[in-house]
């Protein structure tokens, strides 16, 4: 009778045509198990199992089973280990990550790294020791191919 219209088809009426709209809330990046926002400060040891997204200040020690990202606005005096960490913001201290460190063209690292890849974006900024391969001598010994001894020659 009053010819009723859905919220979306009045929407879609009230606002011109090409016109998007969009979420403004903050929210924390995808696939993180943990997120520290801008205002978050934290100062001991973390111990986590899933991944970590970092914009906020960490002083200590970072050990998680999975992946660390420090945002462009994440600020970290600490010693990391990790899966992998990727880093947009600053670093003061040693990282070891057991498969890659992704350093953005944002990133700045005072400390050594050691990982079995790395990747540096031109810009990232990074002082102190980067050692790359395997994390132990047992996977280097497991990923050379013994030497097959020559059969004895017959007499």
């Amino acid at each position: 009778m009053f010819g009723r219209q859905s919220k979306g088809s009045a929407m879609a009426k009230a606002l011109p045509a090409g016109t998007t709209t969009m979420d403004v809330r903050p929210a924390a990046p995808a696939h993180v198990g943990t997120y520290f926002d801008e205002s978050s400060q934290f100062t001991g040891s973390l111990k986590l199992n899933k991944a970590v997204h970092i914009d906020g200040s960490i002083e200590g020690d970072l050990d998680c089973t999975a992946a660390v990202t420090i945002g462009t606005s994440g600020k970290v005096t600490a010693r990391i280990r990790a899966e992998s960490v990727l880093i947009d913001g600053e670093v003061h201290g040693d990282i070891e990550a057991r498969s890659e460190i992704t350093l953005r063209k944002t990133a700045r690292v005072y400390g050594d790294m050691k990982t079995e890849g790395i990747v540096i974006e031109r810009g990232a900024k990074v002082e102190g020791q980067i050692t790359i391969g395997p994390s132990n001598a047992v996977a280097s010994t497991l990923a050379m191919p013994k030497p097959t001894p020559a059969p004895a020659p017959k007499v």
